[in-house]
């Protein structure tokens, strides 16, 4: 498994984007996002990409999530909870569709690292 993936510059990943963007649009769309950060003024945006320094880096799944003027009140541990689950359940559907060497690149191995304004939460 390559541990750094451009998403972007390969082609088989195409439908991996698509449903990383829908994914995205639904955490806007039932609310998740509000209900996370307590501002409609939010984003998100999930990549598979390394997360920490160094040799210690770890290919990550990783949900970052931006509020305005780096505003963030801490969220219920619930909430969080339910937030990363609702992502990784997506993933996990999302991925039956995608091809055998589509899934062998990504790996099954990723850790899942939700980030607010670059802070791990």
């Amino acid at each position: 498994m390559s541990q750094t993936i451009n998403l972007h510059d390969d082609p088989k990943f195409a439908g991996v984007l698509a449903d990383l963007d829908s994914i995205e649009t639904k955490l806007l769309e039932n609310g998740k996002l509000v209900e996370l950060t307590g501002t409609v003024a939010s984003s998100v945006a999930i990549e598979f990409d390394m997360y920490g320094e160094g040799i210690d880096a770890e290919p990550s799944i990783l949900i970052k999530v931006t509020t305005p003027d780096d505003l963030y009140v801490d969220a219920d541990e619930s909430v969080l909870e339910d937030f990363e689950d609702f992502v990784i359940f997506e993933l996990e559907e999302a991925s039956i569709e995608w091809t055998q060497e589509v899934k062998d690149a990504l790996g099954d191995d990723r850790l899942v690292i939700l980030l607010i304004n670059d802070e791990e939460v």
